[in-house]
């Protein structure tokens, strides 16, 4: 049974329900996505985008509107940027074990 978490960015509500537990092979691909998105030698789209990837990982089920976590707007900017971060620090709240995501 997996993490329902609710978007708190008013551009895109909804929400999403992650993989709780999150079974290895996609804790590897989450884990490799925050190490890649590290270089320096790529750009913040670029890094968004590795971000997404690693995200599609832990996604169970998604219910934001106008936002396809598959194939990631990049506008408007603010927006898009302040759902992928709640999304990185949801995930990594549910991976640690934090108790403030409630179960669905």
């Amino acid at each position: 049974m997996g993490k329902q978490i609710t978007s708190p960015v008013k551009r895109f509500p909804g929400s999403v329900i992650l993989k709780d537990p999150l079974p290895y092979p996609d804790f590897i691909i989450w884990e490799k996505s925050l190490s890649d998105a590290k270089s320096e030698e790529i750009t913040e789209g670029e890094k968004e985008v590795i971000f997404f990837t690693g995200i599609s990982a832990v996604v169970e089920s998604w219910d934001i509107k106008d936002f396809d976590y598959q194939n990631p707007p990049a506008t408007p900017r603010e927006p898009v940027i302040k759902l992928l971060v709640w999304l990185i620090e949801e995930i990594g709240k549910m991976i640690n074990g934090v108790e403030d995501i409630p179960k669905e």
